[in-house]
């Protein structure tokens, strides 16, 4: 039933992604995974009860780190202008790069209805998109970089 509360559960995530026929994978955690334009997200369940539920995105393009200032410059204008998602950067200093990640997390300790739960995933998907898309506009050719 769409509008009963109910706990969040790995099957509960798996289910919404099923309705909507999208692809994804569980990895070794337990966590789902999958593709979006080219982006990997995550749906994981996270607590000491695994009550917080998180979408993560991952832009693929594979910045120099040089590039740390200019691209923090750009998310914290999307902070400034957006609720969400949450966007940072972990750098990879033997590799030379940095790689941007999303975050769209929330506390299901009360439960949370179907509705509510695919809102979450849609909303940490879409959001996430358009703020790769904001980066791939600020930064164009990084991506194109990765691939060669």
């Amino acid at each position: 039933m769409p509008g009963r509360v109910a706990p969040l559960s790995a099957e509960r995530i798996m289910a919404a992604l099923d309705s909507r026929d999208w692809h994804y994978e569980t990895d070794d955690d337990g966590d789902n995974c999958g593709s979006w334009d080219g982006h990997m997200f995550y749906f994981s369940r996270l607590g000491h009860s695994k009550e917080i539920f998180m979408v993560r995105g991952r832009w693929e393009a594979r910045p120099a780190i040089d590039l740390a200032p200019q691209i923090l410059r750009v998310l914290n204008d999307w902070h400034r202008d957006h609720l969400f998602p949450k966007g940072l950067i972990v750098e990879f200093p033997d590799d030379g790069i940095l790689r941007v990640f999303t975050e769209l997390t929330i506390d299901c300790e009360q439960g949370i209805t179907d509705n509510q739960l695919m809102l979450h995933i849609t909303a940490g998907i879409s959001t996430s998109l358009d703020l790769f898309k904001a980066l791939a506009e600020a930064f164009p050719g990084v991506q194109e970089a990765d691939a060669e």
